[in-house]
């Protein structure tokens, strides 16, 4: 081997070693920086994983909240028509009565309503047609009890049931849905406290 290949060859193998150094030191770089890029990811993924857990916590959170609500308002409205029809079923069954017991139901309404004042009761065609003479004579002493006098008009009232009591421009309205409806609010709570303990 001459000199020159000599030299040829310490050159080529200096340049292999250098060439094998900087692919061992470049496959490093790769292999740190792709391991930095997988620990970042993997933070990434788990920093996502953690928000989209919460995400759907928070969404779960709301739906039952939602749910509990409709449910709770759902049950409410069932009870407020049951109350309802708790005392609808309660005017039908006032305004039923036997004659006997309508008429004194009545008298103890004329007897809370009867103002010490000289006016005139007025029923509706079919109680005005159903009016003993005992009824009669116990509005009479009713009205003189308060200090009043009552007549009773023989023109039927277009109402369905009770009376309305006028006293000059001043008229009561003392029929049974005006008395319910009145009185609403105070019956709904006694048919709630009855219904739900």
């Amino acid at each position: 081997m001459s000199g020159l290949e000599k030299i040829i060859n310490e050159i080529q193998n200096k340049a292999d070693a250098e060439a094998a150094e900087i692919l061992k030191e470049a496959q490093d770089y790769c292999d740190n920086y792709l391991a930095e890029k997988k620990e970042a990811v993997a933070g990434e993924v788990a920093d996502f994983e953690k928000k989209a857990l919460q995400e759907r916590e928070l969404y779960q959170s709301k739906a039952e909240s939602g749910a509990d609500f409709r449910m709770r308002n759902a049950i409410l409205k069932a009870k407020q028509d049951n109350i309802e029809q708790v005392l609808e079923r309660a005017y039908q069954k006032m305004t039923a009565l036997p004659a006997q017991e309508y008429f004194s139901m009545l008298m103890k309404i004329l007897e809370e309503n009867a103002l010490p004042k000289d006016g005139e009761i007025c029923f509706g065609k079919k109680d005005l047609a159903e009016l003993t003479e005992d009824v009669k004579q116990k509005i009479c002493e009713t009205a003189a009890k308060k200090g009043g006098s009552l007549e009773i008009s023989k023109t039927p009232a277009p109402i369905s049931d009770g009376f309305i009591l006028k006293y000059g421009m001043i008229e009561e309205n003392c029929t049974l849905k005006a008395l319910f409806d009145t009185n609403r609010e105070r019956l709904r709570d006694i048919a709630s406290e009855a219904l739900m303990g």
